[in-house]
């Protein structure tokens, strides 16, 4: 669990946040997802519907709808199968939308990305995030 984290005030007057508005309880699952204590820097990690459910006070019909809800607003991806979210902008936040290749914080990013399980979300991810962390060669170094 990290100890630190940013949420934007711009949450609620950005596109996101004007997208989830109307939504109530897809904007609480969108800033516990931000806030999970099962979160990390980059946005990926494990975290069940049951989880979400149970920690925002959500029934599970009420955490999937929300989800589902976020999914269609481009706020994150979740792949059932191995129950792993991806927030799809939470490191630009968390992080920098990009860093130097010399930035010594490239290193944690590449531990972070090397643990992500799924080929799909490590392929989404790196689509994303490539040219800002200087991960191009990050996949042919792991081998």
């Amino acid at each position: 669990m990290r100890d630190y984290g940013n949420v934007s005030p711009r949450f609620w007057i950005g596109a996101t946040g004007k997208e989830l508005r109307g939504h109530p309880e897809a904007q609480v699952l969108a800033l516990y997802l931000m806030t999970s204590p099962h979160s990390n820097m980059i946005g990926v990690f494990h975290c069940p519907v049951l989880y979400m459910a149970h920690e925002t006070g959500m029934t599970m019909e009420g955490a999937s709808k929300a989800l589902a809800r976020l999914i269609e607003a481009g706020f994150c991806y979740y792949e059932e199968a191995s129950d792993t979210v991806f927030v799809l902008r939470m490191a630009a936040h968390q992080v920098g939308e990009s860093l130097k290749a010399e930035d010594k914080r490239i290193k944690g990013l590449q531990k972070y990305y090397e643990n992500i399980q799924s080929p799909s979300i490590r392929a989404r991810f790196l689509a994303i995030y490539s040219d800002a962390y200087s991960l191009h060669d990050v996949d042919a170094k792991a081998s």
